[in-house]
């Protein structure tokens, strides 16, 4: 197993609460256990119908593109515990989430692959 001893990298906010395991990775990408979910990412926020990418989601804004580092809103990971979406997000570059509460999803997964997720105090995760 990898350790996670330091992370340095680029940040991006993804502040909107309650973004649930379908939202992260939607069961549609899910039919092969050797697909890639980290292009399917937020496939339903990232992508237009016609699979072309959404100018104005956060992941598709250099430097934002090669973000190791997800700032998550109230709740993030909610929903299902899909085993997939931490898959997803350390397919796609995301080591570590931070978000003020965060769902089931996985922790023993989140573990087994080296991924952090933090907690922070309403207080500390503002707008400034």
């Amino acid at each position: 197993m990898e350790k996670f001893v330091t992370l340095e990298g680029v940040a991006a906010v993804l502040a909107d609460p309650n973004i649930d395991t379908d939202a992260i990775i939607p069961a549609r990408f899910m039919r092969s256990a050797n697909a890639n979910l980290g292009k399917a990412l937020f496939a339903n926020s990232r992508f237009q119908d016609d699979g072309s990418e959404r100018a104005d989601f956060v992941l598709n804004i250099p430097p934002f593109r090669s973000s190791s580092i997800l700032v998550a809103g109230d709740n993030f990971g909610c929903g299902s515990s899909r085993e997939a979406a931490v898959w997803a997000l350390k397919q796609f570059g995301i080591r570590c989430v931070i978000a003020r509460a965060s769902g089931k999803y996985s922790s023993r997964t989140a573990s087994r692959m080296a991924f952090f997720r933090s907690h922070c105090p309403k207080p500390t995760m503002s707008k400034s």
